[in-house]
């Protein structure tokens, strides 16, 4: 396994902010999902928020600043910039035309905004790892996408644990660079 992007995440003050600011567009939906909208989630309960994905939430959550759209048929969920992210885009007629339907996974299948995608057991798994993390407070965090295009996060008592971590991970990708 080696990783295509990571993002560092260091506790401060029993939270979690960004260590490393070169994240690319993928995760910087993922971070602003985890650092401003997750409380959300973890106060409702994950497994109610699980729960609700399916009939209260099948269209979507908007959050303050990224949308979390549902696909329940493809059993996919994209992270996108929020409703009020596009107020300040130049107007083209076919995204406003999604946006009066709020069809926002249109939008990113049709590569008109920026997003992240993932499965929906991908997402499902990160509620919980991100979760177990925010729990037990571990000094460092570590959110990576491997290279089948998984999601996860782990969690980390020392720098040098996971620079080595991240090390062992990112020397094949070199290779096959």
């Amino acid at each position: 396994m080696f990783f295509k992007e990571i993002d560092i995440y260091q506790l401060q003050d029993r939270s979690y902010f960004p260590y490393n600011r070169l994240s690319q567009v993928n995760f910087s939906f993922l971070r602003m999902f985890f650092l401003y909208s997750f409380g959300y989630i973890k106060r409702m309960k994950i497994i109610n928020f699980i729960e609700n994905m399916h009939n209260i939430y099948k269209d979507g959550l908007l959050f303050e600043l990224v949308y979390v759209s549902i696909d329940n048929d493809n059993q996919l969920v994209y992270f996108s910039e929020s409703y009020d992210d596009y107020c300040n885009k130049p107007q083209k007629p076919e995204i406003n035309k999604l946006l009066e339907n709020e069809n926002f996974i249109e939008l990113c299948k049709m590569d008109l905004v920026d997003y992240t995608v993932m499965t929906k057991d991908n997402f499902i798994h990160l509620l919980f790892a991100w979760d177990k993390i925010v729990d037990t407070l571990p000094p460092f965090a570590l959110l990576y996408q491997d290279d089948q295009g998984w999601y996860d996060v782990m969690p980390f008592e020392s720098q040098e644990a996971m620079d080595e971590f991240i090390a062992d991970h990112t020397a094949i990708a070199n290779i096959h660079e």
